[in-house]
């Protein structure tokens, strides 16, 4: 008999005594597809044995409607998790982008993929068929992929159900035996000890049982405090104070202060150096004519003006030699708020800041720029309705500590998120998305906000930029801040009018080729250019809010700034990009209470720099593994395999499997951030050394030289942008094949390694 049990136990998942399962109650009708249809029951196993008749599992279950269920074979059973009563947690898959407009694709369109089992480039349906129309569009196709012989009768067409799905883990607990999936569980995971026992919530709170040190993870209010964090916490709980509003008690913490720099292409540098010799030019000609009144008439010989002499000339007219590119220093600032929910943190709003001190050139000086602005609809409070009142003290009081510090204005770019795009919090809740808010409401919100703040005398004033920047005589007079929208705008219009011109030359258009031709060209084009940005301003002023927070005097110097914070750094959060794609990969999701308790775990967990012990832990192999209970991409765990029993071999493999599939998407999800902001920046920008070099070491190694000799030959000065800009392309394409195989592999789908793209072997 115990043979038997055996047999059938390694051949079926034979639930245990205290399990939690559904039980499947059929209706009698059949699906399209042939499957019964019916309805799921939750309830618990009292009562596992085996049927005499034919020796198949059954059992005897509690049912939640209070009524036990006798003798119930395995087929109408499913295990489920004992938190959400589902056979499995999925997850929303990953942002899908279109390889030609770059734009995301949405979970329920269809697109066009290149076939095979690896998958390959994409297409969004609209750039699909812009190219099949085209001439050649195999040619176009390669050149968007940088793979040759790419042909457009290769792609096929791919729906929602087509794309793979990304299912939780399971962990089982060592007291009550009870399965849960890890976001359930709010289990941290993979690099936990093979020997760590884990402990439920139900368990924790009535046998009186306590989590290992390994699975502590310290909450938010253990973070380290800045002066800026005390003061934006303390004013935001006088303010709900005031208000007679009560709440579990919200901790706020910068997370992040780093010292990074905006820079500006050398066509603007240009513009501005034209600018300021212009400006010296007029200033000499006013003395000069101020001279010749007073000394007595002479004679002219000439009847015109002499043509100035190069020393005179702007550089970019003298001999269109490119200028260093201008740098503007500042400091990125995350600020992060947790409330407790259900008695566990749940981070529920984020700020992204920039701060140009006085130590950075004109026009940025002593400004700070609120770059992104997220959150999610977890704050509670009584009475409810009071998000709003939150978000606004925080604001307020950022506002009124930058003015402390000698700020003198401040930028605020509302521009609310399209439909499937996420800023910081990556998937947000249902009701957020069914009801966003659009441009006018935003800004209307925002001015609510400033509004209240003029009352309390934190703000002077506030306006749209075409009223700010109405008397500009240079397009140099507007402060370009890092990933601003206005950075892009100038250095593309600038291009544009460079482009036009040289056509106009290639055209034989009338031109002279002297120097004071070339000095009045380029005043033409830079009147071309203020009023392309003033039209632009006009169609744009109602997304962005200049705020004067100090009116200067005439002559009154500006302040000298100090930060008071001190400068931290983590990979995590430095870069908001970096959150939302660390989220991403992950599944660190806001959509749900559960989830985002879960994500805010894994975002403490990194900020209190737990992730760095744990990851030499397993370099070093002390622990020969990841967690023991985990059976990645199951439905269900692998036969009542618990957490903390001894494992065979091929567990242990498993798990040591899925650390390294761990570590080795951090190293590219690090390069893929790279690559995206060297793209978008157009700075081309090639990954630091050592990253490249562990990428390196998980690539294939007839490749391996290859790419060596190209990452070699883009770090030489003398290289064109252009050739670094396609060797970051591929490194981006490699970035995300790699990935998604990664992706694969921890599902338990399991994937082949893509290959390099073609293009690099040339």
């Amino acid at each position: 008999a115990e043979a038997a049990e055996s047999q059938m136990a390694a051949e079926v998942d034979v639930l245990e005594a205290g399990m939690s399962v559904t039980i499947h109650y059929p209706t009698g009708r059949r699906t399209a597809s042939g499957e019964e249809k019916g309805e799921w029951r939750p309830g618990v196993v009292l009562r596992a044995y085996t049927s005499v008749a034919d020796a198949e599992p059954v059992y005897d279950i509690m049912m939640h409607a209070g009524v036990e269920e006798r003798a119930v074979p395995h087929a109408r059973c499913r295990m489920v998790c004992s938190y959400c009563l589902t056979d499995k947690r999925a997850f929303k898959p990953p942002p899908m982008f279109c390889d030609k407009c770059f734009t995301a694709i949405h979970t329920r369109w269809s697109y066009w993929e290149e076939a095979g089992d690896e998958g390959g480039a994409k297409l969004c349906k609209r750039c699909f068929a812009d190219i099949r129309g085209m001439a050649q569009p195999d040619r176009v196709l390669s050149e968007i992929a940088h793979r040759p012989n790419l042909r457009i009768d290769a792609f096929v067409e791919k729906k929602e159900r087509d794309r793979p799905e990304y299912v939780d883990n399971w962990v089982q607990c060592d007291e009550c035996h009870h399965w849960l999936h890890w976001t359930c569980a709010l289990y941290k995971g993979e690099d936990t000890p093979e020997d760590c026992l884990f402990f439920c919530d139900t368990c924790r709170a009535s046998r009186n049982k306590e989590l290992p040190k390994e699975l502590q993870v310290p909450g938010a209010e253990e973070l380290p405090q800045t002066l800026l964090g005390s003061k934006l916490q303390e004013s935001l709980q006088r303010d709900l104070e005031e208000l007679g509003v009560s709440a579990a008690p919200v901790v706020i913490r910068v997370v992040s202060n780093v010292e990074s720099t905006s820079k500006i292409s050398a066509d603007l540098r240009q513009q501005q150096q034209h600018q300021q010799q212009q400006q010296k030019q007029q200033k000499q000609q006013k003395q000069q004519k101020q001279q010749r009144q007073q000394m007595q008439p002479q004679p002219q010989i000439y009847t015109h003006q002499l043509p100035q002499q190069p020393s005179q000339m702007p550089k970019a007219a003298v001999n269109g030699s490119s200028l260093p590119t201008k740098e503007f220093p500042y400091r990125s600032k995350c600020i992060l708020a947790f409330q407790k929910s259900q008695g566990h943190q749940i981070c529920f709003f984020a700020m992204y800041v920039q701060e140009y001190g006085s130590d950075c050139p004109e026009p940025n000086t002593n400004r700070v720029y609120i770059s992104y602005l997220d959150s999610v609809r977890y704050f509670e409070s009584t009475p409810d309705g009071h998000r709003t009142t939150v978000y606004h003290s925080i604001l307020m009081n950022y506002l009124d500590y930058a003015k402390g510090l000698g700020f003198t204005h401040a930028h605020i770019w509302v521009s609310p998120p399209k439909q499937g795009d996420d800023y910081i919090f990556y998937a947000h809740p249902e009701a957020m998305l069914s009801k966003r808010m659009g441009l006018l409401k935003l800004k209307e919100w925002y001015e609510r906000m400033l509004e209240t703040a003029k009352k309390r005398q934190i703000v002077v004033d506030y306006q749209d930029m075409l009223e700010e920047y109405k008397d500009i005589e240079s397009a140099a007079d507007i402060p370009v801040f890092s990933g601003d929208h206005w950075a892009a705008s100038i250095a593309i219009k600038m291009a544009d009018l460079k482009h036009k011109e040289r056509d106009k030359k290639k055209g034989g258009a009338n031109g002279t080729n002297d120097k004071a031709g070339a000095l009045v060209a380029d005043s033409k084009q830079e009147g071309h250019l203020l009023n392309q940005l003033t039209e632009e301003m006009r169609s744009m002023r109602n997304h962005f809010i200049v705020v004067t927070l100090l009116e200067l005097k005439r002559g009154q110097p500006r302040a000298v700034i100090h930060d008071p914070v001190p400068l931290v750094s983590n990979e995590f959060v430095d870069q908001r990009s970096s959150f939302l794609e660390k989220c991403q990969m992950y599944h660190w999701q806001f959509d749900e209470p559960r989830n985002a308790q879960h994500s805010t775990l894994m975002l403490l967990y990194h900020l209190h720099g737990m992730h760095k012990a744990a990851r030499k832990r397993l370099l070093s192999g002390k622990d020969g593994g990841a967690a023991g209970s985990a059976a990645s991409g199951s439905n269900g765990p692998p036969n009542g395999m618990r957490s903390g029993s001894k494992c065979d071999s091929s567990m242990q493999e498993g798990r040591s499997r899925s650390s390294k599939i761990e570590l080795a998407m951090a190293d590219w999800t690090q390069l893929l951030n790279y690559a995206n902001e060297a793209a978008q920046s157009e700075t081309w920008q090639l990954p630091p050394e050592d990253l490249f070099l562990r990428i390196l070491s998980q690539i294939n190694r007839s490749k391996r030289d290859i790419l060596q000799e190209k990452y070699n030959q883009c770090r030489d000065v003398s290289t064109s942008p252009a050739t670094r800009s396609v060797f970051i392309r591929v490194l981006k394409r490699i970035a995300e094949s790699f990935m998604s195989c990664l992706h694969s592999m921890q599902s338990g789908r399991g994937a082949a390694v893509p290959s390099v793209p073609a293009p690099l072997l040339a």
